[in-house]
């Protein structure tokens, strides 16, 4: 399908966009989705120590979905204990995190029961490349979506609103031609192809746009903020207004969110949320982040040298497939200040990368969270971190508009109060920034581990 996908007319492909995005939605949006969305959105007028309250209930039926699992009853069995003595959070903390690569090992031992005609098998890959593929019960998917939309509707955005998507699927192939965009006439959704933009094509792009009208912009905050680098560079006329642009799939840094401001006029909102579905996060109207307590119980685990959280998660309705304590390899850094927005969930300060996005120093220690510097660094269209063979770093980086050596100053110091004084640090302007086969940026991107 995909290869004649490739050599249909751009009206035709429009039809099997279409025909996906009814697929999907069939799925996505049914009486699942439905009775999720009353949920959480009814739970969304919770008090804190009633969404405390359903989590822990949430959390037993985890513990007990799990010690039907051969990994889990082995475990359990080792200490003596049954699962009911977990509910504690000390006695949770005993059952091991787990990665990825560890459970693609053994898959089937996170099986709490024989697989139903039902089940499905997602794939991921994220921003590292190492693929992981596990089942999920039909109910999963479109409980997600109903925790996703739960966030977007707190922005004013329905489902049916017109949208301008950049995402990672591939929608064109080979060469561009007369559009950059395929459209969903079911979600009312114009996908555009995030592999296309460039200096040369980027006045197509927001011609497409200006056209289209969307109400709001959605995707991949690399390819969104590239575009919006393009714009104020080559001083495009934006002639909608959109209620905002919401960015997820990877993280957003502080240049990206301001310069995808700075040419849309508009605000920038996030969520972090994973295919395995183990931990989300929304921003709210005050532009805080909030931990969906609802949705997974989510722990925030400090490392011994003070730096950013690992995000680890335990899902709470997958009955295909028993995961407790999931290493999502991402990190955060949680905020000491409450939030006025009535929402409850513990407030995330920063969404700082990958455990994976780190360099190695001269005395063989890893540095991660190296997202924070880039965060409040002024005039930045693009930015990345590569380490060579020989240790030393380099900045690769796009100025923007505002920018000045004294930006690179501040950048420096930045760095320097993690990465010390020991290493080299170089910097080189460039005109692209590399990425993923998905066209994604990875923070730092590295040939000495």
């Amino acid at each position: 399908m995909v290869k004649i996908y490739k050599h249909l007319p751009e009206s035709i492909q429009d039809l099997a966009v279409t025909y996906q995005g009814w697929r999907l939605s069939k799925h996505r949006f049914g009486v699942d989705f439905k009775q999720s969305f009353r949920d959480f959105s009814d739970r969304s007028l919770w008090s804190k120590n009633e969404i405390i309250e359903y989590r822990r209930r949430k959390v037993l039926e985890s513990l007990f979905r799990a010690s039907l699992t051969p990994f889990y009853s082995r475990f359990f069995a080792s200490l003596g204990m049954e699962w009911q003595d977990f509910e504690d959070p000390e006695a949770f903390s005993l059952i091991p995190v787990v990665s990825k690569k560890e459970i693609q090992a053994k898959i089937d031992d996170f099986r709490p029961r024989e697989k139903i005609s039902s089940d499905s098998v997602i794939k991921t890959s994220g921003t590292t490349g190492e693929s992981f593929s596990f089942p999920v019960s039909k109910n999963v998917e479109p409980r997600q979506w109903a925790v996703w939309w739960r966030y977007r509707n707190r922005h004013s955005i329905d489902i049916g609103d017109r949208c301008a998507l950049f995402a990672s699927a591939p929608i064109i192939q080979g060469k561009m031609g007369s559009r950059p965009w395929r459209y969903n006439r079911f979600g009312n959704e114009y996908r555009f192809s995030i592999f296309h933009i460039s200096r040369d094509t980027a006045k197509l792009y927001v011609d497409s746009l200006n056209s289209i009208r969307p109400s709001w912009i959605h995707g991949n905050p690399t390819a969104i903020s590239l575009l919006a680098s393009y714009i104020i560079e080559l001083d495009l006329p934006v002639c909608f207004k959109v209620k905002c642009v919401t960015v997820g799939s990877e993280n957003l840094l502080g240049w990206q969110k301001r310069v995808i401001e700075k040419a849309f006029f508009t605000k920038v909102v996030q969520h972090y949320g994973l295919a395995e579905a183990v931990a989300n996060i929304s921003e709210c109207e005050f532009g805080k982040l909030h931990t969906d307590e609802d949705f997974s119980y989510v722990e925030y685990l400090a490392n011994e040298k003070g730096e950013a959280c690992s995000i680890i998660g335990t899902p709470f309705d997958n009955y295909a497939f028993s995961v407790l304590r999931y290493d999502t390899g991402d990190l955060a850094t949680l905020s000491s200040e409450e939030c006025s927005c009535g929402h409850p969930g513990r407030v995330v300060e920063n969404l700082d990368g990958r455990l994976t996005d780190y360099v190695i120093l001269p005395s063989g220690d890893k540095v991660a969270s190296l997202a924070a510097p880039f965060h409040n660094a002024d005039g930045l269209a693009g930015a990345q971190l590569y380490q060579g063979k020989d240790g030393a770093l380099t900045v690769r980086y796009i100025p923007a508009s505002g920018w000045d050596e004294n930006c690179l100053v501040k950048l420096e110091s930045e760095l320097r109060l993690r990465v010390g004084d020991k290493i080299s640090i170089k910097y080189e302007k460039v005109s692209e920034i590399q990425k993923t086969s998905r066209g994604k940026m990875k923070l730092v991107v590295s040939e000495l581990n």
